[in-house]
């Protein structure tokens, strides 16, 4: 179900395991989101740079990125201040450094369910997400 500013948001999707990525890339183009795909953190750091529009949501696989998880999200955070970030992780311990006013950052525990997925990609998108 594509939220009603969905087909405008931009979401970067990081994954090395080329099966992977598509899949959760696949999940959210259906949704209406303008999906980014990398097959890196640092990747995914280039790309969002390549961009002619804010992202709004970093969704990154943190088994394949390639950085830590927080190198990742202080990156993407000087470049999108209110980005969003959504690391897919089998240990979700310490990868967020913290909730800060304008800056969202959550685990999803893998594995987990495409409805799970999107889920929570629309929760994080909600302006009562961010504070607003």
């Amino acid at each position: 179900m594509p939220t009603n500013d969905s087909h405008s948001t931009a979401l970067v999707v990081g994954d090395n395991r080329g099966a992977a990525l598509k899949e959760v890339s696949s999940t959210l183009q259906k949704a209406g989101f303008v999906v980014v795909t990398a097959a890196s953190g640092r990747a995914a750091i280039d790309r969002c740079g390549e961009q002619h529009r804010p992202v709004d949501l970093a969704v990154i696989d943190t088994a394949a990125t390639g950085m830590k998880a927080p190198e990742i999200e202080q990156q993407l955070h000087e470049m999108y201040p209110h980005i969003r970030m959504l690391f897919l992780s089998d240990d979700p311990e310490t990868i967020c450094e913290g909730d800060t006013p304008g800056h969202l950052c959550q685990v999803l525990r893998k594995p987990y369910r495409r409805s799970r997925l999107l889920g929570r990609v629309l929760e994080m998108m909600q302006p009562k997400a961010m504070g607003a």
